[in-house]
């Protein structure tokens, strides 16, 4: 956790009296909750804390976390045992400050539950999709209790904070700004794929961000594979994707970009998708529940709802992982951050044209915190 970031630890306090409370509606006694280094959400949700992200080790909990909240006591986190001293700088800021959690080490989890086990009936586990089998089921025997399966803490984090919709705007603006050079005269010929990608890279460490994950290739489709060599050629279509985090919060950002002489069609698949944004902003709104925003973007053309080649429109959570569960099953509320997504394409001339993009639902509708123009094409 950043010594100085905005969200404090009366931020999780109040999180964690939240879950309580969620806890009390469902009858639970004790809720369990486990984090890894890749998918760490929860823990830094609940305590400002990342799992450590090493390599393999057979240490007991290096990438792991695992956060213990009964429905009446104090809640505990657990860390692999040679880091708790770092662990505890993390959460209070200085070794000198006593944690505001109980910092314990990974190898207490069995005991710990074990002697919670007989005041607690009910047990709730969040994590079941990302936890070693292996560590579930010893978790499982220590409560000697059937874990159930939870999503109290998924639906809390979709839902932000004033501070958090702050961070996440903030990211969002890195993102803006590594656009805007990249046109500015980062992309021109004879540079190669690779050379961009390290720009990008490079481009959001300096602007503040801490993680920057980068997808940048000539591509007729949506490309998430890897960068190469190969020079920017006249009337190519690039696809960039970039996920980056600020503070602990993510930007998604997805855009094709026109280099030169790109076809008229490929300049018509620009507008379909400029259009069919809109349609889906403007279908966001507190209650409306989130497929309608999807319908209405698929609606706009036949080449958005083909559904070929990452045609079509979608949505997935965004916050504290750059990429979280999908939106189709939403209700929108007011505070939720998602991306929309939307692509068009052209099984003629086999290209695709895409947008992706952070939202904010407001109290009357919704408002984009990616900003950069969705029709860019580089004029060479």
């Amino acid at each position: 956790m950043a010594l100085f970031s905005p969200i404090t630890p009366e931020d999780h306090l109040k999180r964690i009296d939240r879950t309580k409370r969620l806890m009390e509606e469902r009858d639970l006694d004790l809720l369990v909750v486990f984090s890894d280094a890749w998918r760490s959400g929860n823990s830094r949700y609940l305590t400002g804390i990342r799992p450590y992200t090493g390599f393999f080790s057979e240490v007991p909990g290096y990438t792991q976390n695992i956060v213990t909240i009964p429905r009446e006591g104090d809640p505990a986190l657990f860390v692999c045992d040679f880091m708790q001293d770092w662990v505890k700088r993390g959460v209070a800021g200085t070794l000198k400050e006593k944690p505001w959690i109980d910092v314990k080490p990974w190898t207490q989890v069995d005991s710990a539950l074990r002697e919670l086990g007989p005041k607690v009936k009910s047990v709730g586990f969040e994590g079941k999709n990302i936890v070693p089998w292996a560590i579930y089921e010893d978790l499982r025997t220590a409560t000697g209790s059937e874990l159930k399966d939870t999503d109290i803490l998924e639906l809390q984090r979709r839902i932000k904070s004033e501070k958090e919709i702050k961070l996440l705007e903030v990211a969002s603006n890195i993102n803006d700004r590594i656009c805007e050079e990249l046109v500015g005269g980062i992309i021109r010929y004879g540079v190669t794929e690779k050379e961009v990608q390290r720009e990008i890279e490079v481009l959001g460490h300096s602007m503040g961000a801490e993680y920057v994950d980068a997808n940048f290739m000539q591509s007729r489709n949506v490309g998430w594979a890897y960068a190469t060599d190969a020079t920017i050629d006249d009337g190519s279509l690039l696809s960039l994707h970039v996920i980056l985090q600020y503070e602990g919060y993510n930007s998604d950002n997805d855009r094709i970009f026109g280099f030169g002489n790109i076809s008229k069609e490929e300049e018509e698949l620009a507008e379909i998708v400029k259009e069919a944004f809109k349609n889906y902003l403007n279908a966001v709104k507190p209650g409306v529940e989130a497929i309608e925003a999807i319908i209405a973007a698929v609606n706009t053309h036949d080449f958005v709802c083909s559904g070929e080649e990452s045609s079509g429109a979608s949505g997935h959570s965004i916050g504290l992982e750059g990429e979280e569960g999908l939106i189709n099953n939403w209700t929108f509320e007011e505070g939720m951050v998602f991306t929309g997504s939307v692509g068009a394409y052209n099984k003629d001339i086999k290209a695709t044209w895409a947008t992706e993009d952070v939202i904010v639902v407001t109290e009357s509708g919704a408002r984009t915190l990616t900003k950069f123009p969705r029709d860019c094409v580089i004029r060479v």
